[in-house]
């Protein structure tokens, strides 16, 4: 992160500068305030973007997108009903959690992600939904922000992760557990998959831990509504034959997702 700080300052640290400063520097508004923070785990924002504004067009939910620059250069202002809402997509937790930081201390209420995630569970299958009752990470973007937590887990807000599984349809088969915070996607083995599955985790991905942490830091809600993608315990890998067949079920659940999302964000 790189921020001019002054002489005065010499001795201050990033954790400790004021939400003033912070607006000053990424030049935003004296008043400026974020109602609600939504990220998607994954890449290609452009196609993200189209499905966020088809989303909010279906739902019949006037708005306003704006693209903000410098430090937060991926970050998309939504406004709605005059509430600024932040989405973002993230690949993993670095950036993540300083789009987090910065959205609570600008005040916002709810932090929700949506993304995908790999299955650990036999019963469940390609496309189905999860709603994390917590996750396991050991990232110094959780760690930083949960020094005493020495078990690693950390946790959504239980209100907020039911609100978000009362809007999903009964089309879809959902299940709610803890799940598996990993970022290092490529160094994954046979081993490591059955040895977490079980452990008793569902899923695995790479943002929610974080998510968690930083928002409980905060005090403010947070969850996730993850679609399964590959079932890693069942031998299923990104890209094998079974994957590419069930690529219209993944669209279905990426498009629940987000209207789910939205509605319980905007509420």
């Amino acid at each position: 992160m790189f921020f001019y700080i002054n002489n005065d300052m010499i001795n201050i640290m990033y954790k400790n500068l004021t939400v003033k400063y912070y607006k000053k520097i990424l030049h935003l508004s004296a008043n400026y305030r974020v109602e609600g923070f939504l990220s998607y785990g994954g890449y290609g924002p452009k196609t993200h973007l189209k499905r966020l504004e088809k989303t909010l067009k279906k739902l019949q939910i006037k708005y306003k997108l704006k693209k903000l620059d410098n430090f937060l250069e991926n970050v998309y202002e939504l406004t709605i009903n005059n509430k600024i809402y932040w989405f973002s997509v993230i690949y993993g937790n670095t950036v993540l959690s300083e789009y987090i930081h910065f959205a609570c201390i600008f005040g916002s209420k709810k932090n929700i992600h949506i993304g995908s995630c790999g299955g650990l569970n036999r019963d469940i299958n390609s496309a189905d939904l999860i709603i994390p009752t917590y996750s396991y990470g050991d990232e110094s973007t959780t760690r930083m922000y949960q020094k005493n937590n020495k078990k690693n887990t950390y946790y959504s807000d239980k209100k907020l992760s039911q609100n978000l599984k009362n809007r999903i349809s009964k089309n879809f088969s959902v299940y709610s557990g803890p799940i598996m915070t990993v970022q290092a996607m490529l160094a994954e083995t046979k081993q490591d998959i059955i040895h977490w599955a079980k452990a008793g985790y569902f899923g695995i991905e790479m943002e929610t831990s974080t998510l968690f942490a930083v928002s409980r830091h905060f005090k403010v809600p947070a969850t996730a509504a993850l679609y399964v993608s590959d079932n890693l315990i069942k031998g299923q890998t990104a890209g094998d034959k079974k994957h590419v067949q069930e690529k219209k079920l993944r669209k279905r659940a990426k498009d629940e997702i987000y209207k789910i999302a939205i509605l319980e964000l905007t509420k």
